[in-house]
């Protein structure tokens, strides 16, 4: 019956009653010839065009469209930015990152080549970070007539967090409004830093490594005697690398879920941020160190230039 055939290929029963129609009819189930305006493009042009949008930097559509002119292809952008939807392009800022020196570049590959079979399962990763109150980026749907107004100051209210994880899981966060100094990293390091190694690696300094990246404070005598004194193994790290750290991603991840929250007082925001953290899970800290292999990977591949991550 209909029914039968429904359920044994997953689909609705009008779906079955429509092509057994068909197949009566005419006794021929393709696709019948459409009416209408006739595709602008070819395969060829449809490849062109993506080709060309994901290996030129910065490309508009309207570049696009001279470039495939200058070849002989009658198309006009908006045609072009049809296509470029079709295989799953969106029109939005590029991604910011760092420039990069050369110098920066043949530093990353040479650590990237020196740690490419490394073992990350005994990296306790780290990093600061500053989030600020009601500066969430929330995009609305607009209609005319219809005001929606976000209210915002020039210099909003803001906190500065610290935090660690590995992959045994996250560590602990720490939040701060005074400037960071290196007076300040040392407490940071002995209240988190300590207290999370010995959760998590309770053998001792010499069973674990510390990842942390090339900011002035961490370079500083103060925080570099205080980590000899406290046997801290500290992990070689290249410069202008924030790609290769995946705690960059937990932040992203904790920036999206605030920016979802409607907060008030800057009270209630470190209690958000806490929260936050907490509800992070370790199978998340287990995908982002189990992720390094791969970014190391890239970074081979790019030859020392920014990946992906």
């Amino acid at each position: 019956s209909n029914k039968d055939i429904s359920e044994y290929i997953n689909c609705s029963v009008k779906t079955v009653r429509h092509w057994i129609d068909r197949w009566e009819e005419n006794e021929d189930l393709c696709d019948l010839s459409r009416t209408g305006r006739p595709r602008a493009t070819s395969a060829k042009t449809d490849s062109k065009i993506i080709q060309i949008a994901k290996n030129v930097q910065n490309v508009t559509s309207d570049e696009i469209c001279n470039t495939l002119e200058k070849e002989g292809v009658d198309i006009n952008a908006r045609t072009i930015r049809r296509r470029l939807r079709e295989n799953g392009g969106s029109y939005g800022p590029p991604t910011k990152k760092p420039l990069l020196k050369e110098t920066h570049r043949e530093q990353r590959l040479i650590w990237a080549q020196q740690h490419k079979n490394y073992n990350w399962n005994n990296v306790i990763f780290t990093d600061e970070k500053t989030f600020k109150l009601g500066n969430s980026g929330r995009k609305v749907w607009r209609f005319p007539g219809v005001k929606k107004v976000v209210r915002t100051v020039k210099h909003p209210p803001k906190l500065h967090v610290w935090g660690c994880f590995s992959r045994n899981g996250f560590g602990r966060l720490i939040v701060f409004d005074q400037n960071l100094t290196g007076e300040l990293m040392c407490e940071l390091y002995e209240s988190g830093l300590i207290s999370t190694a010995e959760d998590q690696f309770p053998e001792g300094p010499t069973s674990w490594f510390l990842q942390e990246d090339n900011d002035p404070k961490h370079k500083s005598r103060v925080a570099l005697d205080w980590k000899y004194d406290n046997q801290i193994q500290v992990l070689p790290w290249p410069a202008a690398s924030p790609d290769q750290n995946p705690i960059e991603n937990v932040w992203s991840i904790m920036k999206d879920i605030l920016s979802k929250k409607t907060i008030g007082t800057l009270h209630e925001f470190e209690q958000e941020i806490i929260a936050t953290w907490n509800s992070l899970s370790n199978d998340l800290a287990v995908t982002l160190v189990d992720s390094m292999k791969k970014r190391v990977q890239c970074l081979i591949e790019a030859k020392g230039d920014y990946t992906s991550y």
